[in-house]
């Protein structure tokens, strides 16, 4: 069963189908935020102006504890997604500070 799902993602049709879907999304974002003006693209903003911050945590810390814990069932996606979802808010959280205190990382 995995691996037949994994044989479909690599799919011409697959690709095809998320490039279009992913033009035809930022076709609608780029309405919204730059011809409408409805929407500044926050949350988004913040992660983006520490973008390289980010990163390199999370490349550093995403296995420990705020970030990762161990799951109870490794069979379930709820746990996992729970995982993820809590460890993005975190990082955008972290970026949110970062950018109120003006500090941003630059190469």
């Amino acid at each position: 069963m995995i691996l037949k799902v994994c044989f479909l993602c690599r799919s011409l049709s697959y690709v095809t189908c998320m490039g279009c879907f992913s033009f035809l999304l930022l076709g609608v974002m780029f309405f919204i935020v730059d011809i409408k003006g409805w929407w500044g693209g926050q949350p988004f903003i913040y992660p983006g102006m520490n973008s390289i911050f980010v990163y390199i945590g999370h490349s550093l810390l995403g296995a420990y504890f705020p970030f990762s814990w161990e799951m109870r069932c490794q069979d379930s996606h709820w746990e996992l997604l729970f995982q993820n979802l809590w460890a993005t808010f975190l990082w955008v959280l972290i970026a949110y500070f970062l950018y109120r205190k003006r500090f941003f990382l630059k190469i």
